[in-house]
């Protein structure tokens, strides 16, 4: 079992960012690089820097066994039942609210103190158990760790005792959807074939007609979820760079590729929020519910290339029957669409992909792959000269500190040894034992943190046939989307559409 690893707030971090952009500015201006360019590498600088420094510094490793606090001045490490735990409140320097904190110490008396300091100013330093002054860390998930500390030490006496066996209600199940009069499927129906992605080619005779039925059904209904007003602006604004039939049919494209992705959380039980179309960005599909395996994810993530890659088939036939250079265009463009989306960057479909498998062997080896999706969509930018993949570098950054957050904690819950006697409501008065809670807009910042590590915590990851076969489909469609490319890369205007590979 992964350890969990809590570390300290990270305080002045826009301070640091701002300070690195403007000496980016100031050196690209001083070097001849275009300046905003050149202050986005030292933002960026600055923030790796930053974020390495704080990784290699004061943390505390919760495991299986115990407890040790490394990069600190004093290290403390000791088993779960040797650790002594009390609480307190100390003051302020500035004179504000006392603030509560916690403290455990090893049997040599080196202690450890830490709270939620909910946004307020740092507080004085405490006595240890030696009688040494502690500082207060103002520590992430402070309320887990101490949650931890309650089960593992065991120190039930922390709860009030209708807190300590307080009945847990069962996780909600996903409401069903109330736009299908289907029955609801079984876990085992809803559970993604081992292979998965041929089952859309394989319908033969009444059962062929019967699914091509339930697939428009579901396509009327998902347009009418989808904003179609966005979607007429997309096609309107495609339109002002091309004629306004190939912009229709570059929404199409679009559409058939989230609802890809939104067939494929209905059939695993995910509830779909909408479908939304951003002009000359694309489209998305956005669900309410978190995976709950890392095949689930993988499943989601290639349904939507492998719909729009079906999809080609059809300006592939019209050209192959009109020898329209039209239709080549369409076809080349719907599938450099469609491997653009495969490209192993978050939050990209193939970075989706990579993800699950990467997450499938440990979060750590998550964090690094997801880190090198996004250098390479630093590269990718610079080669290409295109800004949108600085903008998916953006949200890709900002997903993938959240993932990683919600998967520390994930792997802080499953050190639980009874997760079950735990609930919300658990942790909302853990936590005001170690800080005062920062108003109602906290409260639910907070509960969302709480039910995304939830979630983390409970994801199954792929097992090694599930990876094989994951891949050989990733390669493969990549490979059959290459080709459409490549096989009609020469013909006038195609070859503009395929130049964006070269």
């Amino acid at each position: 079992m992964e350890p969990a690893v809590f570390r300290p707030v990270l305080r002045g971090q826009v301070r640091l960012l701002l300070l690195g952009g403007a000496g980016g500015f100031v050196l690209g201006a001083l070097a001849g690089i275009p300046v905003l360019v050149a202050a986005l590498f030292g933002a960026i600088a600055a923030a790796v820097a930053t974020s390495a420094r704080h990784a290699a510094g004061l943390r505390l490793v919760a495991g299986a066994e115990g407890v040790s606090v490394l990069g600190g001045g004093q290290p403390l490490s000791a088993a779960w039942g040797a650790l002594r735990l009390g609480f307190g409140r100390t003051t302020r320097p500035d004179g504000g609210d006392l603030q509560r904190y916690a403290i455990l110490a090893d049997p040599d008396g080196r202690s450890f103190a830490f709270a939620d300091f909910a946004g307020q100013a740092p507080c004085d330093p405490v006595r240890g158990a030696g009688g040494q002054p502690v500082p207060v860390v103002d520590l992430k998930d402070a309320a887990v760790l101490l949650a931890l500390l309650v089960q593992r030490v065991p120190a039930w006496q922390v709860l009030p005792e209708w807190l300590v066996d307080v009945a847990i209600p069962p996780p909600l199940a996903p409401a069903p959807s109330t736009a299908t009069a289907a029955p609801t499927a079984t876990a085992t129906e809803r559970r993604p074939p081992r292979l998965g992605l041929l089952a859309v080619a394989m319908k033969l005779g009444g059962k062929l007609f019967a699914a091509v039925g339930k697939l428009g059904t579901g396509a009327l209904k998902a347009a009418k979820g989808t904003n179609l007003a966005m979607a007429a602006a997309s096609a309107a604004a495609y339109s002002i760079f091309t004629s306004w039939q190939f912009a229709v049919l570059l929404v199409l494209q679009l559409f058939v590729h989230e609802y890809g992705h939104v067939h494929a959380m209905k059939r695993t039980g995910m509830r779909v929020r909408g479908m939304y179309f951003i002009p000359f960005l694309g489209a998305l599909a956005v669900t309410e519910d978190a995976f709950t395996s890392r095949r689930q994810q993988a499943y989601v993530a290639l349904n939507g290339p492998l719909w729009g890659g079906l999809l080609t088939l059809l300006p592939v036939a019209a050209w192959s029957y009109t020898g329209s250079h039209f239709w080549a265009t369409v076809a080349v463009t719907w599938a450099v669409i469609n491997l653009f989306n495969l490209l192993p960057i978050t939050p990209l479909d193939g970075g989706r992909l990579l993800s699950a498998f990467a997450n499938s062997f440990s979060s750590q080896l998550g964090v690094a792959v997801g880190v090198l999706g996004l250098a390479a969509a630093v590269a990718l930018g610079l080669a290409m000269g295109l800004s949108v993949v600085w903008l998916i570098a953006l949200m890709g950054g900002l997903e993938l500190v959240a993932e990683s957050r919600a998967r520390a904690g994930g792997r802080a819950l499953r050190l639980l040894p009874e997760p079950a006697r735990f609930g919300p409501v658990h942790y909302q008065y853990l936590r005001a034992v170690v800080g005062a809670p920062a108003g109602p807009g906290g409260e639910l910042g907070f509960a969302r943190d709480l039910a995304r590590m939830e979630q983390a915590a409970r994801v199954a990851p792929m097992g090694a046939r599930e990876l094989v076969g994951w891949g050989l489909a990733y390669a493969g469609l990549a490979a059959a989307l290459l080709a459409v490319v490549w096989f009609m890369s020469h013909l006038p205007g195609a070859a503009e559409a395929a130049g964006i590979l070269s």
